[in-house]
């Protein structure tokens, strides 16, 4: 129980520093739009302008929410010692390990096939899919060996 206790603690200061940094850089991106050299604003489409500021409006949400849901499991003895018990089900545990994977391996196939079908039309397209590809291949290798080692 204090484990799990410790664990909301120390996530809600990371929402709070998430929460933070998501508003400097909203603000600092928004200022100084036009000056930021690296970004080309005739090569953006207004589309891509758009999904940024939905990204960081949602994650902003995201965070808020969250930050509230901790604060009030909390507050809640009975929903916290709930909430605590449902963490440590081995059988969640289990089947939530077993779809991550599955996700990862049907992820994976689908950035090769989207890479081999973008290659026959666009190369910039399948260039930023081939580092995204061998980016992912790099992560999966990363994690299979730390879990390894830890388990």
């Amino acid at each position: 129980m204090e484990e799990y206790k410790r664990r909301l603690k120390r996530q809600n200061v990371l929402l709070w520093i998430g929460i933070v940094l998501l508003v400097v850089l909203d603000v600092l991106v928004g200022i100084f739009w036009d000056s930021l050299g690296f970004l080309d604003t005739r090569l953006m489409t207004e589309r891509a302008r758009h999904m940024q500021s939905m990204l960081l409006f949602g994650f902003l949400v995201y965070f808020a929410v969250k930050l509230v849901g901790n604060k009030r499991r909390l507050k809640n003895l009975w929903q916290y010692e709930e909430e605590a018990r449902w963490q440590k089900d081995e059988r969640r545990i289990l089947i939530g390990e077993k779809a991550a994977k599955l996700a990862v391996d049907l992820a994976l196939a689908g950035l090769v096939v989207a890479a081999f079908v973008v290659s026959l039309y666009n190369m910039d397209a399948f260039n930023a899919l081939y580092y995204t590809l061998v980016g992912f291949v790099l992560l999966r290798f990363g994690c299979w060996l730390y879990v390894r080692r830890k388990y």
